[in-house]
């Protein structure tokens, strides 16, 4: 049987090493093949790395090319990694034969299945945004209710994206100490997921990433 292949489409590249290393740990038989479209920030998202209330269409069309691109190369189910476009994905797979996640969706269910107290840390407050409402929806969805605490490392986006990991995590690992009221941590973009064990474990509060949930979720879902 061929390896099962997983497009991973982005708009920044620092989501790449968190991915391949998901599937390293998690799913070694599956080949993941990255898609980078670094426009989409570059043509879309605000300077202060804020989110337009309203994305135009051709955001919603380069987003579905994209997606399709990676379905029409082999790909057998996709990961988004862009925090930031969750409707946007979500418009695009429409119609498509293989599944799509968006960055969050595996990652919210995950932390629902811990409990309704849900913390939330990001690097960009427009993460926090989208991942707010995509928790609202989810939990409107399934009839949950859930209170929600968050936190911003500021800055630390704009750290990684010149290159210092190391000073990214420290900044990260920072933020984490203040949200420890919670049944779990959500750390909020696709980035983030290598510092996962850098952070302080504490008993009754796992830390989920994006990558993570996400390979864990299109593992079961094409049952390898």
């Amino acid at each position: 049987m061929s390896r099962p292949r997983v497009g991973v489409v982005s708009p920044t590249e620092v989501a790449f090493p968190t991915v391949r290393t998901a599937f390293e740990e998690l799913w070694p038989e599956a080949e993941p093949v990255c898609v980078l479209d670094q426009s989409l920030y570059a043509d879309f998202i605000n300077d202060d790395m804020t989110v337009p209330d309203v994305m135009p269409e051709e955001c919603y069309a380069r987003i579905a090319r994209l997606l399709r691109y990676s379905q029409n190369s082999g790909a057998d189910a996709i990961i988004f990694c862009g925090s930031v476009f969750g409707r946007l994905v979500e418009a695009g797979r429409d119609g498509m034969d293989v599944p799509v996640l968006t960055s969050y969706e595996a990652m919210i269910e995950a932390a629902f299945g811990q409990g309704n107290r849900l913390g939330v840390l990001a690097t960009t407050p427009g993460t926090i945004k989208c991942l707010s409402d995509d928790i609202f929806s989810y939990a409107a969805a399934n009839n949950l209710t859930y209170d929600l605490i968050s936190d911003v490392a500021d800055g630390a986006f704009e750290i990684l994206l010149e290159g210092d990991r190391s000073a990214h995590d420290d900044l990260v690992v920072q933020s984490a100490q203040s949200l420890t009221d919670c049944d779990s941590l959500m750390l909020g973009q696709f980035s983030m997921g290598l510092v996962q064990r850098k952070i302080a474990q504490i008993e009754g509060r796992p830390i989920f990433t994006a990558p993570h949930t996400a390979v864990a979720k299109l593992k079961t879902v094409l049952g390898s």
